[in-house]
């Protein structure tokens, strides 16, 4: 960072020099000619370390003033990054399939995700987000939103400046130094099918004689709004089969036979449970009944979730003599997210243990279990005393219409619930939260504690070195995170389906159903309606309706916490070097910094994986479990890791520019950065030029390399559970768990960037233009889950399968039925350093200043935009060497469901402000051009442009009072239609609709 010592207002000037984005810089450059701005003891440059960088210096760096949000509406910090035109994918809603948990917030500069874009905090580093899980990103949420004077972005590579992690640029947040005195603020925003947002903030300043102090603290809150509130969200399966449709249902597929053929496993008679269309659900075959009910979980989902965030914040600024200045900040931040709405119940991917047909259970002692039906894993028996197999088979509409066969099978021997076409619960939701509409609600929280303190001064002048500043400072923060994760125990829910579940049940003595042990019943007539379409089951049979008690005893919270730490020791010398060029005096700057990570995990003893590596461990099952490689307690996620690791990461780095020539200027730069073990050690140089062609034209350019360590996490042995969605040939789309391994050989990914542009300023008219380009190498990734199945499985035509690889196969597990798409119960993924990827594209953005237009009016008109030229991205190969995704080129294309990327080609932002005195009016268009939407076995879809419109007023009240009025997507346009979950570009599109804010701003 710089600190100029003689830079007066620089937070004004700055913005009037610089193009922001969204219409940043405008009414802000207007304001210059006519506010006498306040004075600013320093002005941090993000980019470099030499003090008294100008701001058009040759890095492109967009800064956004704290006026200048006003006169956009105030945005929340969400709201403006996803309006970047540089960014994409930037994410800040509740998307539960991007894994990322909600409450938290990103921002993805170029889209190389957002683990490479670094985020800085007054000019430092910040700790990653203990929730932010797709990547270890930073989340921008815990940012003092009230304490905010402007914001900084640099749209280059950066780690010959910041070090690892800044690879697709910098976003750097800082405070505000001007307040005098109180400010209150509030505003409220009207949300169509949600009770809307609203926010309050308290900021305090005091201007001192040797400094200033600032005091904020804020409270935000987001209304929960519902996938059921928007009718594009949901979609028939013939509009969109990915549109949140699972073959995993309930109404589910079971399976019967002799009772030779349940002991052998050979059993063949299947048939498909009552109520799928009934409930509102899809027959997955007409002519074959037993081929499932398709379930529609985003019934039960929340586009937004209730959200809380509250933040403090207190800084002081001091000047200790004349040579000597001080500065301290404390952040205290959190959010907490209480109900997310999830399905009422995930698939099932893990299954009783066997029991042998003597009735000795391999985890010791006598088994509770009549050994019909488990003689080996992979079943959830139902015996036919099930009151609900009862209710089923004494239903008219059920026998003789299965067939008279099983259905004397059934009677006689049980079933057998399907491992791939049923699950606990589905279209009758989940009783236990009738207050969620019958959704499984998981939760989640976050907590950030930050203290940074600093030093800097004057040295003297030695020698040849002139002016010579310092800066010595440390940095400590902290965050947690809590997540509850809702799932089921396998074995509970095995002895509840033999009835003999229930907190006061013993197994080994109790009879099923009696007095405290308790039936669970699987078939859907236990559910008299479904809750996420309000259709009633006419198969309804209120005596088989599941207990509270029942659903309570099996129903479990995964919980983990996740804690991260971050230390940082830097010192950073700058002056003048006393010699002299055609250009003036070579600046410097040197320094060191001291880094400390720690990325810590804790779970409960039921969601260790070391103490409750299986199905039937304590406290799910008696005495000692036995099982092979097990992944935990529950059915569908697998239990946690706990860990605890850090690493010391020292750094020195350099900086010189040399003003060759009166218009032109050299800047280069470098940084070592050793990280020590299998990562080593890394030297990025940097070199950027600025010449001064003409009075109103710039040429800048830079080239460079960055550098990104893998994460800790990443290279420590063990491996996380995520979810996958698979469009399995044949079969449809169908989720399952995918166990990816970390990598504990991953190497260092890296990038060479590129930057040549111009800066025109010519009177009231500014523009600049940029060409960039990145190319990477070892790119830090994972293998496409999707990929690995495709290549498993490439048609539906079994002479395609590709079983009899080992190789390949060793990744897979299936159910009895063995390799098939149909009998998919889970795949094994690596992190691997992947394919290079070369992309590149143009920044545009301009300006013009019409002032005194009409009547005492100024009108002013700017844009920006991004045109991405290329996202070359080569084939994606395995560790074991399996070409699982062929090379492509990104731009312009999208894929939702299992790869997870949306490039529009063109993002552009348009407005024209008019200032009339102490009024403000703005129009603003935001434009995201189309995307050619890919799915394999599918054609091309190409999705619309996506165009929407903002209007904001903001005017001068009566004492000291500020309104603002500001309508978000003025034409209520709904969010191009893409196959995704939600059927729009949770990634990019705008999709709340036409909402209106109403804000005050109060100074005392």
């Amino acid at each position: 960072m710089v600190k100029s010592r003689y830079f007066c207002g620089g937070s004004v000037l700055a913005v009037a020099l610089t193009i922001g984005y969204s219409g940043t810089a405008a009414a802000q450059a207007n304001s210059a000619a006519k506010v006498t701005p306040p004075e600013v003891s320093e002005v941090v440059v993000t980019g470099s370390y030499i003090a008294g960088t100008p701001q058009d210096a040759a890095l492109p760096v967009g800064v956004i003033g704290a006026e200048e949000l006003k006169k956009q509406g105030s945005p929340s910090t969400v709201q403006l990054v996803k309006n970047i035109t540089a960014a994409q994918s930037s994410i800040g809603e509740s998307n539960r399939f991007l894994g990322t948990a909600a409450g938290t917030a990103t921002v993805n500069l170029r889209g190389f995700g957002s683990s490479r874009t670094l985020v800085l905090f007054n000019g430092h580093r910040m700790a990653v987000s203990p929730t932010a899980i797709a990547g270890e990103a930073t989340d921008i949420n815990f940012i003092p939103q009230a304490a905010i004077g402007r914001i900084e972005i640099l749209r280059d590579g950066a780690a010959a400046t910041y070090g690892s992690d800044a690879v697709g640029g910098v976003v750097n947040f800082i405070t505000r130094r001007d307040l005098d005195g109180f400010e209150v603020s509030g505003d409220y925003t009207y949300i169509k099918g949600s009770s809307g947002d609203y926010d309050g903030s308290i900021a305090y300043g005091k201007q001192l004689d040797r400094g200033n102090i600032l005091l904020t603290a804020t409270y935000r809150r987001r209304s929960e709004l519902r996938t059921q509130d928007r009718s594009w969200a949901l979609q028939p399966f013939p509009n969109n089969f990915f549109g949140g449709w699972s073959t995993a249902g309930n109404p589910g597929v079971f399976t019967t036979g002799t009772a030779a053929q349940l002991a052998t496993g050979s059993f063949s008679q299947s048939f498909l449970d009552n109520g799928c269309t009934a409930f509102g659900g899809v027959q997955a075959s007409a002519t074959v009944p037993a081929a499932g009910c398709r379930f529609q979980y985003t019934n039960f989902d929340n586009l937004v979730n209730d959200e809380y965030h509250y933040q403090l914040y207190g800084e002081l600024n001091f000047r200790v003599t004349d040579d000597l200045k001080f500065h301290g900040e404390v952040l205290w931040s959190k959010h907490d997210v209480p109900r997310e709405r999830v399905s009422p119940a995930q698939s099932t991917t893990q299954f009783p243990t066997p029991i042998l047909a003597s009735g000795g259970s391999p985890g010791g002692g006598t088994s509770p279990y009549p050994a019909v039906g488990l003689n080996q894993q992979s079943r959830f028996y139902v015996p036919a005393n099930n009151p609900g197999l009862l209710a089923f088979l004494a239903n008219p509409a059920t026998c003789p219409a299965i067939g008279a066969t099983v259905c004397a099978n059934a009677a006689a021997n049980g079933v057998i619930a399907s491992q791939t076409l049923w699950r606990p619960e589905g279209w009758g939701g989940n009783p236990l939260f009738p207050q969620a509409g019958g959704a499984d609600l998981q939760r989640r929280e976050a907590e950030a504690f930050r203290v940074a303190g600093e030093f800097s001064g004057q040295l003297p002048d030695v020698s040849l070195l002139k002016s010579i500043g310092w800066t010595a400072g440390m940095t400590w923060q902290e965050n947690k995170g809590r997540q509850e994760t809702p799932d089921l125990s396998v074995r509970r829910l095995e002895l509840a389906l033999r009835g003999l579940g229930g907190p006061g049940c013993n197994p080994a003595t109790g009879a099923p159903g009696v007095g405290p042990c308790l039936w669970f019943n699987p078939f859907s007539n236990g559910y008299p309606n479904s809750p996420g379409t309000g259709l009633t089951n006419p198969f309804y049979a209120a005596s088989t309706a599941n207990s509270a008690a029942v659903l309570n005893w099996m129903h479990i919270y995964g919980n983990d916490d996740i804690t991260t730490q971050l230390f940082t020791a830097d010192l950073v010398v700058n002056g003048k070097s006393g010699l002299t060029l055609p250009g003036g005096d070579v600046a410097w700057a040197v320094g060191a910094q001291w880094r400390y990570d720690r990325y810590k995990v804790d779970a409960d003893p039921n969601y260790d994986i070391a103490s409750a590596p299986c199905v039937d461990s304590p406290p799910f099952g008696p005495g000692t479990p036995v099982c092979t490689n097990g992944t935990g307690a529950y059915t569908f996620y697998a239990a946690v890791q706990r860990f605890d690791i850090g690493r010391t990461v020292k750094a020195v780095f350099g900086e010189i520019r040399l003003p060759v020539l009166d218009n032109l200027e050299v800047t280069g730069a470098v940084r070592y950065e050793d990280y020590g073990g299998s990562v080593g050690s890394t030297t990025n140089p940097k070199v950027a030029v600025r010449w001064q062609a003409l009075d109103w034209l710039v040429f800048r350019g830079s080239a460079g390399s960055t550098f990104r360590a893998p994460p800790q996490s990443s290279i420590t042995p063990g491996s996380n559970r995520t979810l996958a969605q698979f469009n399995l040939p044949g079969v449809g789309n169908l989720y399952r768990p995918v166990d990816v391994a970390n990598n504990p050989s991953l190497q260092p990914e890296t990038a060479n960037t590129y930057n040549v542009g111009m800066v025109v300023e010519k009177g009231p008219f500014r523009a600049t233009v940029d060409y960039f380009k990145f190319k990477f190498k070892k790119e830090l990734t994972n293998e496409t889950a999707a990929s690995v199945v495709a290549t498993m499985f490439p048609s539906a035509a079994p002479a395609t399968w590709q079983c009899g690889n080992a190789a390949l196969a060793s990744r897979f597990t299936f159910s009895d039925g063995g390799c098939a798409p149909a009998n998919l119960l889970g795949v094994k993924t690596n992190l691997i350093n992947g394919p290079g990827v070369d992309t590149s594209g143009l920044d545009f953005t301009a300006l013009y200043n019409w002032n005194d237009a009409f009547r005492d009016t100024d009108v002013t008109f700017g844009g920006d935009a991004t045109y991405m030229i290329e996202y070359k991205r080569g084939p994606l190969i395995t560790i074991d060497g399996f070409t699982i995704a062929q090379a492509i080129d990104r731009a312009g294309k999208s894929e939702l469901l299992s790869a997870f990327y949306s490039y529009p080609k063109w993002r552009a932002n348009a407005y024209l402000n008019f200032t009339h005195g102490q009024h403000n009016l703005r129009w603003t268009t935001h434009y995201k051009a189309g995307t050619t939407n890919i799915i394999q076995g599918f054609p091309d879809l190409k999705t619309k442009n996506e165009i929407t419109h903002d209007l904001v007023y903001t005017g001068q009240l009566a004492w000291e009072t500020t309104l603002t009025v500001a309508v978000s997507d003025v034409f209520d346009s709904d969010p191009p239609f893409i196959r995704s979950q939600y059927n729009y570009d949770y990634t990019n599109a705008y999709f709340l609709g036409r909402t209106v804010t109403v804000g005050l701003r109060k100074r005392f």
